[in-house]
């Protein structure tokens, strides 16, 4: 790889992160029920994924959420994407629109070694050598948000008097990780990755009484900075033949060393007909680094390719939100989520095939359905917040010969989704939001010394 690649390379990464650094979890929503737990779970992936999350996997793809999906890959692959969000939230008969994006993700794989070890037959006495047994070793880094923070909203309370709490919210928690698949044969993958979480998130609430002859108002606002670790294992499973493959994926994912510090500054200031009152500091807390439980997750899936013509994908995941507890939200009750997606695939092949003049378009959609970790109580009985969704993209390849006369392709991928959250029901918010998703995936061949100039 040449000086120019690690420059290009170094200025992606500086970039990134200076940007997921600086927004903490990016404007990427204005979602009431970000408020609870450590945000909106983004879950994220390469756009091309869909929302096969265990199975997806091809000479330059892999996904986030099973690092042995990486087990296949041929050529060094860069990808990063943004996305575009509009939104509108309804609730009590009021709606209001919203519109933001965010840098989607940067990762970079790359092969790391390839080894073939021969086989033999023992036939009278004279051995003959039969094949190779491959075994490789593939490994990837990325950047990308994991949970974002966004709201803006008031509730009013008219028990015992007229009251206003007015809440805003923003952050959310980033992922620096680095994953390696071990491919044994043609059929077995094995992954492992290790992530740094780094993450900020901010609330501030206002309460005041409109009403009251002295009017009051208490600003209370707090700052929970959040570092831990990230690990996740996965397993892939390939058989079948040229013409049908099946593929079976499944990973584990948990956390160790996770911590929080929270700051906290209350004040208590009164409102005048010339203007306010000096505050009076009724809490001001600069806490330390306290372990905070986060939730353990799995999820497998199966896909079935036929003739490399069309695809189709079962996902399922789960998070146990339940189980997770902080010192600084101990009153909030979360519940587990769980996804459940539905993928379709046209041309789903990667690479261009060998005897192609052209390489086909893939064409993709699906369908998700999520019981969100979102739970509210309400006369007596729980309500759990729950999620549509579907999407619709494409890919545009690009080829190219290398020195070789290897076949090289990059694509650019567009994906729509539309999503569908919550419920009007019980005072709550129903949300609707579509989000355009610009990413693109560069194929080339690095770390390969040429033999002639």
């Amino acid at each position: 790889m040449n000086f120019k690649k690690y420059l290009f390379l170094a200025a992606c990464s500086t970039l990134s992160y200076n940007l997921l650094a600086q927004s903490s979890g990016q404007n990427y929503t204005i979602s009431p029920y970000s408020n609870f737990g450590l945000g909106e779970v983004l879950n994220t992936n390469l756009a091309q994924a869909g929302y096969l999350s265990q199975t997806y996997t091809g000479a330059y793809s892999y996904s986030f959420l099973n690092p042995a999906t990486l087990g296949n890959l041929k050529y060094t692959s860069l990808d990063f994407g943004l996305n575009a969000r509009y939104g509108v939230i309804e609730t009590q008969g009021q709606s209001r629109s919203f519109q933001g994006g965010s840098l989607s993700y940067l990762s970079l794989a790359f092969k790391t070694m390839r080894r073939y070890i021969p086989q033999f037959s023992d036939s009278a006495g004279t051995k003959k050598r039969t094949g190779t047994f491959p075994i490789s070793w593939n490994s990837y880094f990325s950047i990308y948000p994991s949970t974002s923070v966004g709201y803006n909203y008031t509730v009013e309370n008219t028990t015992p008097f007229l009251t206003r709490v007015s809440h805003s919210g923003k952050g959310g928690v980033n992922t620096v990780e680095f994953g390696n698949a071990f491919g044994f044969g043609k059929h077995i993958n094995v992954g492992y990755s290790g992530a740094f979480l780094i993450g900020q998130i901010t609330d501030r609430s206002l309460v005041s009484a409109p009403d009251s002859a002295d009017l009051y108002i208490i600003d209370d606002d707090r700052t929970a900075n959040i570092r831990g670790y990230k690990h996740q294992v996965g397993v892939m499973l390939r058989l079948g033949s040229d013409s049908a493959k099946h593929t079976f994926g499944a990973s584990y994912r948990f956390y160790s060393g996770v911590k929080a510090s929270n700051q906290r500054l209350t004040q208590v200031f009164g409102l005048t007909a010339t203007g306010y009152t000096q505050p009076d500091t009724v809490l001001n807390i600069e806490g330390s680094y306290q372990k905070i439980s986060m939730p353990a997750g799995f999820g497998f899936g199966y896909n079935f390719s036929f003739r490399n013509k069309i695809a189709i994908g079962l996902d399922y995941y789960r998070e146990n939100w339940a189980n997770y507890t902080s010192y600084f939200q101990s009153s909030q009750k979360l519940a587990n989520r769980s996804d459940y997606g539905l993928s379709f695939t046209l041309n789903p092949l990667d690479e261009k095939p060998n005897k192609s003049k052209k390489m086909p378009l893939p064409v993709r959609f699906g369908l998700r359905y999520s019981q969100t970790q979102n739970v509210f109580t309400k006369s007596g009985s729980n309500v759990n917040i729950t999620e549509n969704a579907a999407y619709f993209g494409f890919g545009l390849p690009i080829t190219r010969r290398y020195f070789d006369n290897t076949v090289i392709r990059s694509m650019l991928n567009v994906r729509f989704d539309y999503v569908n959250r919550g419920t009007l029901n019980s005072g709550l918010a129903k949300e609707q939001y579509l989000i355009t998703t610009l990413s693109f995936n560069l194929g080339d061949v690095w770390f390969q010394r040429r033999k002639f100039d």
